[in-house]
């Protein structure tokens, strides 16, 4: 697989000090001054990775960038800022980019960003290796996993570059629109966790929301967690498959790698249509979504499907309901309802719902806050068991 990489940016200093760099981690780099200069350098060769500049003379990098996504879909690109707007920073990740740096950025900053990019992309063009030629998927996979738990077992020090990695794998903001704000929350139990939530904008005005909870907070289920993602940002027809579709084929697709490794991974899917203000969804094994409407009433939005893992092929109900201005969606995994307190109780359910109701008229990151003091009060310091994700989504 190609990892070379191409270096974008109109100043000379920037562009030799990015090189050397990664030059001498053992990566082959190759220089641009402008946009125009990197499409003849993409017309010669294949690159894995493009850091490109934001802003320079002429075309700018957000212009390199869709000519990339367009025409070389293989190679992935990663922002060089000093803009600090996020509008833009997020224009970016809309328009495909994997990732962005800060400038000024250090060495270190630097070579986890293009590691952890790198290995997006080696997960990127598995998956669709898996999807062309199934057999030869499992087998490759399978041993790509192996061997990636026994170096980790092998190589302590390698831990910290997998924590950095995982971490990016979590959306770290996720921007709202006219309709809906967000907050999210994402607490691993130790080093590496199992518990993975994302939202896709499938077109103007759909957005799908997953959370998913792999079993165990180890390297395989970190590693699972990577799969997982590459297995959503790979399906091409995800705006076309309903909830409980998407939740069958990736059931399909991940089966075998699960079985091999002796794991499963719970999982709720939801598509929420702005326009109409429908919220569709499915459940494989997951705790149910809390739906908390603008009149403080809640219910608890479930649907049968067995957990991702058990068998290969498996359908999943899927139900629909309309939403309505005030009304809270709560997505979490079992970290936050499992925490204890000194006497060994558990948070619960019930709690956790009482924390949001209270909050209602509180925005999504002002709730999810509450919520959190609630649950670390309860807990008086005692360890998490499992790792912890939340996903607020309040309807405004």
């Amino acid at each position: 697989m190609n990892t070379g990489i191409l270096v974008v940016d109109d100043s000379r200093s920037i562009r030799g000090m990015i090189i050397d760099t990664l030059s001498e981690a053992g990566y082959q780099c190759l220089g641009a001054e402008n946009v125009a200069a990197a499409l003849g350098q993409l017309a010669l060769r294949e690159f894995g990775l493009v850091l490109c500049d934001i802003e320079m003379p002429g075309q700018n990098g957000i212009f390199l960038l869709r000519e990339i996504r367009a025409a070389f879909s293989d190679t992935f690109v990663v922002m060089l800022t000093g803009v600090t707007d996020p509008v833009t920073v997020m224009d970016c990740i809309h328009h495909g980019a994997k990732d962005y740096l800060m400038k000024p950025f250090s060495a270190d900053r630097l070579l986890v960003t293009v590691r952890n990019v790198l290995e997006q992309r080696r997960f990127f063009l598995a998956h669709r290796s898996y999807q062309e030629n199934l057999e030869l998927k499992v087998r490759e996979q399978t041993e790509r996993i192996r061997v990636t738990m026994l170096e980790q077992a092998r190589a302590a020090r390698e831990m910290e570059i997998a924590k950095e990695i995982q971490s990016a794998l979590i959306p770290q903001f996720i921007p709202g629109t006219e309709h809906v704000s967000f907050a999210t929350l994402y607490r691993p139990a130790g080093p590496l966790g199992g518990d993975y939530f994302d939202v896709f904008l499938r077109e103007e005005g759909i957005l799908d929301v997953v959370i998913a909870d792999v079993a165990g907070h180890n390297v395989g289920s970190a590693l699972i967690v990577a799969e997982l993602r590459g297995a959503f940002q790979g399906q091409p027809a995800a705006s076309r498959l309903g909830c409980g579709a998407m939740l069958a084929l990736i059931n399909e697709s991940l089966h075998d790698d699960l079985t091999r490794a002796g794991l499963f991974v719970s999982m709720f899917y939801l598509r929420l249509d702005e326009r109409r203000m429908r919220l569709d969804y499915a459940c494989a094994g997951h705790n149910p979504v809390l739906h908390i409407r603008s009149d403080g009433s809640t219910e608890e939005l479930d649907g049968e499907g067995m957990i991702i893992g058990v068998v290969p092929r498996v359908e999943f109900e899927e139900k629909s309901l309309e939403l309505a201005v005030g009304d809270r969606l709560v997505l979490y995994t079992d970290g936050i309802i499992e925490a204890e307190n000194r006497s060994g109780e558990m948070f619960g359910l019930q709690r956790l719902a009482d924390c949001f109701r209270r909050s209602l008229r509180k925005d999504s990151s002002a709730a999810l806050r509450q919520a959190l003091r609630a649950m670390e009060a309860f807990s008086a310091g005692v360890p998490l068991n499992d790792d912890l994700a939340l996903v607020v989504l309040t309807v405004r």
